[in-house]
């Protein structure tokens, strides 16, 4: 092979190459152009959140009927407050199948309790407690799996409590299953409101508390009674004795208002350092006012 020959065929070698390569380069751009198209679609950025600070209140689905208004007190947090000679009684209701009640006993006045809760009868829920004697005392329970309603008793200082039928056929008591009826003797009686708190009851005269107003009754009708904020109460004989805000107390002021006149309350005394807003329970105690108020109880003395 000459020369010349030689060279041509290294030209035309040169030639190839340079469109091959030029083939490959074509192609991997196109195809380096096609993964970023992709790639760019698949990570297209999402909108910039915004975010609020503080509180939002969602917008209200609308209802074709209006919410009852609930009560100031949960009848699972009720309280009870008696005395019996120099033993105290005290109770917190609970609610059959959700809450555990509570029943405790003090021998010193308050100082400090033992719980005497007799949770081996199922108690699900109290609905009224009362002390009869230094050592016995009664309460209107529902008990067991179906929330039956029972008026207990104990002679044993609350270690032991018994069903009385006797004593429940004449008990007054707020219905457990529908808390806008008071029974009355085995009576059903309408109450003043959908869901009333703090029952109590005396002879003939009982009252509650709707919405913190308290109301009462010695015939067939309710009366409101005059103070407002009213956290608890209690009788004395015909009377009522009210734990209620007011502001000539700072603290929880407790007024006595006559069967005679229940649109006038007199101011007995104050409860200075509670809150009139807490959760509340009160008794008498010969002559003195006991108020059991958050984690305090105080006695008024002397003002009956």
């Amino acid at each position: 092979m000459s020369r010349r020959s030689v060279n041509l065929t290294g030209a035309r070698w040169v030639a190839v190459a340079g469109v091959a390569a030029l083939t490959i380069i074509v192609v991997a751009l196109a195809a380096l152009a096609l993964q970023r198209s992709r790639g760019e679609t698949a990570t297209q950025p999402n909108p910039v959140p915004s975010f609020t600070l503080g509180v939002t209140t969602p917008t209200p689905t609308p209802t074709s009927e209006a919410p009852s208004p609930a009560s100031a007190t949960s009848r699972a947090d009720e309280r009870f407050l008696a005395t019996g000679g120099a033993v105290w009684w005290r109770g917190v209701a609970g609610e059959c199948g959700v809450t555990e009640p509570l029943i405790e006993r003090s021998d010193d006045g308050g100082v400090t309790w033992a719980d005497v809760t007799p949770r081996y009868l199922g108690i699900g829920q109290i609905l009224g407690l009362s002390a009869f004697t230094a050592a016995d005392a009664e309460m209107v329970a529902a008990v067991g799996p179906a929330c039956e309603v029972q008026a207990l008793r104990t002679y044993t200082e609350g270690q032991f409590w018994e069903p009385y039928p006797e004593v429940l056929a004449v008990s007054r008591y707020v219905d457990p299953a529908d808390p806008s009826v008071v029974i009355f003797s085995g009576e059903p009686v309408p109450a003043p409101c959908p869901a009333p708190t703090g029952l109590r009851a005396s002879g003939d005269t009982a009252a509650l508390i709707c919405d913190g107003v308290a109301r009462v009754r010695t015939g067939a009708e309710w009366a409101a009674l005059a103070p407002s904020g009213v956290a608890a109460l209690t009788l004395v004989g015909s009377d009522v004795l009210l734990a209620h805000s007011d502001a000539a107390c700072e603290g929880t002021a407790v007024s006595r208002v006559a069967e005679s006149d229940p649109a006038g309350a007199q101011l007995v005394g104050c409860a200075a350092g509670t809150d009139p807003t807490a959760l509340a329970a009160l008794t008498t105690i010969n002559g003195d006012v006991a108020v059991w108020s958050g984690e305090t109880i105080l006695v008024l003395e002397s003002v009956m």
